[in-house]
């Protein structure tokens, strides 16, 4: 009979092995390398994502720096938007997903008159512009192909970039002011240590995936990585045959899940237990069907409280959404309830503020929006 586990039983593992509960030892670098892929569309909230699960937290500058470093990449990867990625995992990630995103991309590419022949000369100047280690931003290499005669408007350039990363031509570079930038992949990431082989990458993007985030489905993975459901099981039963103890079947609730079993489950922290996660955390964006396991019953999203996007999670489970507004000598976060606060509930929020606002090194205070003991 295949074990079963409470919604609570699942939190609790999920916000373990997310590191939020359990932070790692470990550095900047190493903390993407475990997850493979961490979301960052939002740059400055995806930096709070890594410090956070670290046992001694750094500050938003030292994760910047990681960045400049190469410590930590970002690109494409996976569902076509921006992840984090380790230099040593860039090369086959993209190998593995690419091809689905670039079908993806097709009418797009289409529809901006970006053809191959188009695309192939573009990257060509690209090249060029960034051989022997130069970095430049998006606007330095526009700029650079107008003069060639290759004028792309916003969403052209956009994809004609994102095209570049996907065919490992480019990948992030240093800040270069307030921007970010590109550098040439084979300057940042090391070189293929054998010939790609596709079963078996599967396999350890399925395997990584459970490990790092069980319990989960297999829809869970396909809409995470961007794949499909028969990639995911596919991968799952060759990681079978490589490791046949290491994953297992549980249910929760009405979710047929896998994951590595650990023997005993770790307790939850002394409630309530407030960490103000990102809107893209991979906690968040880990999961489609099981999602609901973090929402609340009653939870529907609105226009209001949408555009506070990031997730403010009380125990594991949603329970208002917030955002930061910074200033040049303070920063305040604010936040929206989905459902009414404690006292303790709101004395731990405001407390989590002030640790964020350690994070971006300014003092923080919380507003709340709405009435919170309603």
């Amino acid at each position: 009979m295949t074990p079963q586990l409470t919604r609570t039983e699942a939190i609790a593992r999920r916000m373990h092995d997310h590191a939020l509960w359990s932070p790692r030892a470990d550095g900047p670098g190493e903390i993407v390398a475990h997850f493979t892929a961490m979301q960052a569309q939002e740059y400055g909230y995806a930096l709070w994502a890594t410090a956070q699960r670290m046992t001694v937290r750094p500050d938003n500058a030292r994760l910047a720096a990681a960045v400049d470093a190469g410590d930590i990449l970002r690109t494409h990867v996976l569902r076509p938007t921006w992840h984090f990625v380790a230099p040593a995992d860039a090369r086959w990630l993209l190998h593995l997903t690419a091809p689905r995103v670039q079908r993806i991309n097709a009418p797009y590419l289409r529809r901006n008159d970006l053809d191959a022949a188009t695309l192939n000369r573009a990257f060509a100047i690209i090249e060029a512009e960034l051989a022997g280690a130069r970095h430049r931003s998006r606007a330095q290499l526009q700029q650079r192909l107008a003069l060639a005669g290759l004028e792309f408007g916003g969403m052209a350039m956009g994809l004609v970039m994102m095209e570049a990363e996907l065919t490992r031509l480019v990948i992030s570079g240093e800040t270069l002011g307030k921007a970010r930038s590109y550098a040439l992949f084979d300057e940042r990431v090391p070189p293929a240590e054998a010939a790609f082989d596709r079963e078996r990458a599967l396999s350890e993007l399925v395997a990584r995936f459970i490990a790092t985030r069980g319990p989960v489905t297999l829809k869970d993975f396909a809409v995470w990585s961007g794949l499909t459901v028969r990639d995911a099981a596919t991968g799952l039963a060759i990681a079978h045959d490589r490791e046949p103890a290491r994953f297992s079947a549980v249910t929760v609730e009405d979710f047929d899940c896998w994951w590595e079993d650990p023997g005993s489950l770790a307790a939850a922290p002394i409630a309530p237990r407030v960490d103000l996660v990102q809107g893209y955390d991979e906690y968040v964006m880990s999961y489609f069907p099981s999602k609901k396991l973090m929402q609340l019953p009653e939870y529907t999203p609105t226009a209001e409280f949408g555009l506070l996007l990031h997730t403010v999670l009380i125990d594991g489970v949603m329970a208002g959404q917030w955002k930061h507004v910074l200033r040049s000598g303070d920063a305040t976060v604010r936040i929206a309830p989905l459902r009414s606060f404690t006292g303790a509930e709101r004395e731990a929020t405001e407390q989590a503020g002030r640790d964020y606002g350690r994070f971006l090194g300014l003092p923080a205070s919380v507003e709340w929006l709405g009435d919170s003991d309603a």
